[in-house]
């Protein structure tokens, strides 16, 4: 989602979206007023959330687009949010979503990409799957991504974070319950991932979770224009449903056409 060659800085004005303009032109709230809000909350927390989306795709690339896409997602009801926890709880929330929603659409990919009709092709635009980090993984971080996508999110958050199943709910949607049944799936699938055969293995993988996920995910730091990704994205997007509206209005009245010649 983000362009190329970009410009930074307030010349991109109106380009985001409207109700993130209203915080960034003069909105409030947590006691953090004018023009502040939404920049503070990027520069302060970008890192923390970016570590996270590393964790959970296990490249920086895609880390960087999935906490753009939460961002300008959790944007749309910015002005809602009463405190600075609330916006991170909101946040993470959108980047779970974006997550799981990222996750499918790759999944659909590769099943058109594998069919007969499509056959050598690389799949649909939106649906391909994007190229492998360069960089080698280890054992850990490539059995963590071959996980389903909700037990990788309750194992990031869980041991990553070292969030409580409540929060970890929250961010799922789901009741602390189905958390706790994930992180039991998660752990058994990822024992069996890393080719650990003595149960003593199993009992240690939470410990070594604790230790190995915060230890990887600490190199990473967000750029200082993370903020302008937001606003490049939000325009994008708005160009491109634009552009889809523009294109079922002509499909539209192509067929119209065709049904009044016929």
């Amino acid at each position: 989602m983000r362009p190329e060659g970009s410009s930074a800085g307030p010349a991109l004005g109106r380009a985001v979206l409207d109700r993130v303009q209203g915080v960034l032109a003069g909105g409030s709230w947590g006691g953090v007023t004018g023009a502040g809000s939404f920049e503070v909350f990027v520069a302060g927390h970008s890192t923390a959330l970016l570590r996270t989306a590393h964790l959970l795709t296990g490249d920086r690339g895609p880390a960087r687009d999935l906490l753009q896409t939460a961002l300008i997602a959790a944007s749309r009801r910015w002005t809602a949010v009463p405190d600075s926890a609330a916006a991170t709880a909101l946040v993470r929330r959108e980047l779970v979503a974006a997550h799981t929603s990222r996750w499918r659409r790759l999944r659909i990919g590769d099943l058109l990409a594998e069919s007969t009709l499509l056959a050598g092709t690389a799949g649909l635009p939106g649906f391909a799957r994007p190229a492998a980090d360069a960089g080698p993984h280890d054992d850990l971080t490539a059995a963590l991504l071959r996980l389903p996508p909700r037990q990788r999110v309750v194992l990031v958050l869980g041991y990553g974070e070292g969030l409580p199943e409540a929060t970890t709910a929250d961010a799922l949607g789901v009741p602390a319950e189905e958390v706790r049944a994930w992180a039991v799936l998660g752990l058994a699938l990822l024992h069996r991932l890393l080719g650990a055969t003595d149960a003593g293995a199993e009992d240690a993988l939470p410990a070594r979770l604790r230790r190995d996920l915060p230890a990887r995910a600490a190199g990473v730091v967000a750029p200082e224009d993370v903020l302008d990704d937001v606003l490049d994205g939000a325009r994008s997007l708005r160009r491109h449903r634009a552009g889809l509206a523009a294109l079922a209005v002509f499909v539209v009245l192509a067929g119209l056409v065709v049904l009044t010649l016929g």
